[in-house]
């Protein structure tokens, strides 16, 4: 999936010759884990491919896979997509999560009542206790 959006995940951009020197790769390798669908870099209206961060580390780790591993790039493209849906899942999750807690923060009822603090000398009075849902079911 090529895009021309000109936004990335942490402001930097390379080009295509910075990633060759970066990660090693000879440019017909780096058009080939294109073509493979390993890295979807960023287009300019001139046609110019960019590449962020995130490809970087796709790119040097595809390499690995295939050079040490013996993995084809199907089989890297295959487990690029799998570790993208298990991170996505887990974004998912988190969110679910979190807005369970919130929910819970607002419907469960909180105790409230008098509970008894002592001080150093040992006398004893009376406090208030409240508690939020969260804190009462214990994460």
């Amino acid at each position: 999936m090529t895009t021309t959006d000109n936004s990335v995940h942490d402001g930097v951009v390379f080009t295509t010759s910075q990633v060759v020197l970066l990660t090693g790769l000879h440019r017909r390798t780096l058009e080939a884990f294109e073509r493979a669908g390993i890295v979807s870099p960023r287009r300019s209206a001139a046609g110019q491919a960019s590449y962020d961060q995130h490809d970087l580390v796709r790119l040097r780790q595809a390499r690995n896979l295939v050079q040490r591993a013996g993995m084809d790039l199907d089989q890297v493209r295959q487990l690029f997509a799998l570790q993208d849906q298990i991170e996505q899942t887990r974004q998912r999750l988190d969110q679910m999560v979190t807005e369970l807690w919130e929910v819970l923060d607002r419907t469960v009822p909180t105790p409230s009542g008098r509970v008894f603090t002592t001080g150093s000398d040992g006398r004893a009075w009376p406090g208030r206790q409240t508690m939020t849902g969260r804190r009462r079911l214990q994460r």
